[in-house]
């Protein structure tokens, strides 16, 4: 039986979904081959049977041979003003950006924004990372903020000359940097920034930094990632969302494979990918908030909560005034109490040891403030919705082994 030939027809590499089209490959008997700008030529001589594409919506060259290429194919993205020509397989950024607000909300930030491409609303079939984060805002009668470098609108919001043919995409993130971080700040209260692409993340937080400007407190920080281990090359650890793109290539390749064996496919159909890996850290799992009161009886929480004997009363006895007054004060800036916030220190400090070492529960147990294995448990399915074992084991593959 001879066997399929099929070009992975690329303007950018991500390696997860080029893991997954190949295990499926490799389970179907492909021979897969890659093609970026570079290379287009060789589908003049290699003849595939089908195409996986995912093209870049300035890549003209590219872009002509997916919009006219009769053989069959699955995109990673969709094609600007293509129509619904050829089946999609898409991470689902809504789901992504109610994830991430909902992250920002539980940390108490009240002020909301998103830093990423317009684009995504056409490449992504509608479903974006600033509609889901919409959503949350929406429930919780908070503002959303976007920006958008691609867009005159955004850069004329930060008072800055939109030179769209004078920069690349990736400049325009460096550009507008100063300006946006001055936007954020202009006044006290806390905010929230996810940015849609890592590299830029980075950068921006080297800005924020410079600034001397502190974070979390006031400019927590998440962005979407590759790979969660790009969190832990900035200053300050950074939160990562991590989309399964390697479940989404597998997907992409089985939708081709069952449209190589002759069944029916809907040129419209379109297969969301959902799941994703929020990996949490220093850059926004702290709770905030404006009350400077607040703000250091939080810090007291943080530096004792690890302690079995710290209790709200403790808290209470240090700053010398009754627990009904600090409790008032925190359901007041906090939206919970004392108590809900010890458990939460205990239990974040807890998932970030069973993610990242490979102590007994045991040790965890005590090292975080627990006093048995069932109150861990407990803790951990209320705040993640697994075990601790389930979640070391599903995340075993961030450490650096």
């Amino acid at each position: 039986m001879k066997r399929r030939r099929v070009a992975i027809v690329s303007s950018f590499s991500r390696l997860g979904q080029w893991r997954g089209i190949m295990r499926y490959g490799q389970q179907a008997g492909w021979i897969c081959q890659r093609i970026d700008r570079e290379t287009l030529s060789r589908l003049n001589t290699w003849n595939p049977d089908g195409v996986v594409f995912q093209i870049d919506e300035f890549d003209t060259p590219m872009l002509d041979y997916v919009r006219n290429c009769k053989l069959p194919k699955v995109g990673l993205r969709a094609l600007p003003g293509s129509g619904g020509n050829s089946p999609l397989v898409l991470p689902d950024l809504a789901a992504f950006g109610h994830q991430i607000a909902t992250h920002f909300v539980a940390r108490n930030y009240r002020r909301l924004c998103y830093l990423g491409s317009k684009s995504d609303e056409i490449a992504n079939a509608g479903r974006t990372h600033f509609g889901g984060m919409q959503q949350v805002a929406d429930a919780h009668g908070l503002p959303l903020e976007c920006f958008f470098p691609d867009q005159s609108a955004t850069w004329k919001a930060l008072r800055l000359a939109y030179r769209r043919r004078s920069s690349n995409y990736w400049d325009r993130f460096w550009e507008m940097g100063p300006a946006l971080i001055d936007y954020l700040t202009r006044d006290p209260e806390p905010v929230a920034l996810f940015v849609a692409y890592g590299e830029p993340a980075m950068q921006f937080m080297e800005m924020v930094e410079d600034r001397k400007l502190a974070i979390p407190a006031q400019i927590g920080m998440a962005a979407e990632t590759e790979d969660a281990l790009n969190g832990l090359v900035t200053k300050v650890p950074m939160t990562c969302l991590v989309p399964a793109y390697e479940s989404q290539g597998f997907a992409a390749a089985r939708l081709l494979d069952r449209i190589l064996a002759g069944k029916s496919v809907a040129a419209d159909q379109r297969t969301f990918i959902t799941e994703c890996d929020l990996v949490l850290r220093e850059s926004s799992n702290q709770i905030v908030t404006s009350d400077a009161l607040v703000g250091q009886m939080l810090d007291h929480v943080r530096k004792n909560a690890f302690d079995i004997a710290y209790t709200p009363d403790a808290l209470a006895q240090a700053y010398g005034c009754s627990l009904r007054m600090i409790q008032i004060r925190f359901n007041k800036a906090l939206r919970r109490g004392v108590a809900e916030i010890i458990r939460e220190q205990r239990t974040q400090r807890a998932v970030e040891l069973i993610r990242t070492t490979t102590l007994p529960m045991k040790q965890i147990i005590e090292d975080c403030g627990f006093s048995c294995h069932h109150q861990l448990e407990r803790a951990v399915r209320t705040l993640h919705g697994s075990s601790p074992s389930a979640l070391r084991k599903n995340h075993g593959k961030e450490t650096l082994e």
